[in-house]
């Protein structure tokens, strides 16, 4: 019977071991402070918050009054697609990359899976 209960307890600590990555990886959010004027490269996505609600735009310009881009789902290139906001209503900017966060925390999660069967069951068999 002791052996089935370690068993258990293994498991769970597997279980909530390999979650870890899901919940450490991201799009890696970080507040920026754009020199003005500037313009970030064209494919990075950004946040712009006013109040509670955000924008995520790219192809981002910040003029010293406005901030304006084109919603993600766009083209870079879609200048009738181009939202601009006065700087005054922009709270922050937070620029990431949720594709490559994405990306990293299906490959962290496969690896830990991977080295947790490993670990549990071996390499070849006995």
């Amino acid at each position: 019977m002791r052996g089935v209960t370690r068993f258990r307890r293994r498991r769970s600590a597997l279980l909530f071991a390999s979650l870890l990555p899901v919940w450490a990886c991201g799009a890696g959010w970080h507040r920026i402070e754009p020199v003005v004027p500037s313009n970030l490269p064209q494919r990075q996505q950004v946040q712009v918050w006013q109040g509670r609600q955000r924008l995520r735009l790219h192809a981002i310009r910040v003029d010293h009054d406005s901030v304006s881009g084109v919603p993600f789902q766009k083209p870079t290139d879609c200048d009738s697609c181009r939202i601009s906001l006065p700087s005054s209503t922009v709270d922050s900017l937070r620029a990431g990359n949720p594709t490559a966060g994405f990306l990293k925390s299906v490959a962290l999660t496969l690896g830990t899976w991977l080295a947790l069967g490993f670990l549990t069951y071996g390499v070849g068999g006995d």
